[in-house]
């Protein structure tokens, strides 16, 4: 492995940059899969489309000082993050420059297909939030889920 990378220089590269397996490696050296943490919350601030729930990823979990972007969220349950999302955080390394990733849904069931895609199970206790809520679908998704976690 090449130890003259500069991992400053690797954040800066164009979003287009594959890195090769080297730099990959000098990443992960670099960076921990701790230092990562997956954040299920309810988005707390109206907007004229509706109300959302929240998939962070936190990429300084253990930060002393809270964020202020913290103050429209509610957190309700956090898990580890998987090798796969790891990877995927490695593989774009430098493309975000924000500490949260966010991405919103208006149902619980739509996030709940996205956690099978990474061969996780959405925590019980935010489901439990969200439905009683009111943000899930109708019956054709929830028979696709069935289905889809029967197999």
């Amino acid at each position: 492995m090449n130890s003259s990378y500069d991992i400053m220089e690797l954040w800066s590269k164009p979003t287009t940059y594959k890195f090769s397996s080297d730099e990959i490696a000098f990443i992960k050296k670099h960076t921990s899969k701790n230092s990562y943490k997956v954040k299920y919350a309810l988005y707390n601030k109206h907007s004229s489309q509706g109300k959302y729930i929240a998939f962070i990823i936190d990429s300084n979990p253990n930060a002393t000082r809270k964020s202020g972007m913290e103050n429209f969220w509610t957190y309700i349950a956090e898990r580890e993050i998987t090798i796969i999302e790891y990877d995927e955080l490695i593989a774009n390394f430098g493309c975000n420059n924000r500490r949260f990733q966010v991405w919103y849904y208006k149902s619980i069931d739509h996030l709940i297909l996205d956690d099978l895609k990474y061969s996780v199970k959405t925590p019980e206790r935010f489901v439990k939030v969200c439905k009683e809520k009111g943000y899930t679908l109708g019956v054709q998704l929830k028979m696709e889920l069935k289905f889809n976690t029967s197999n």
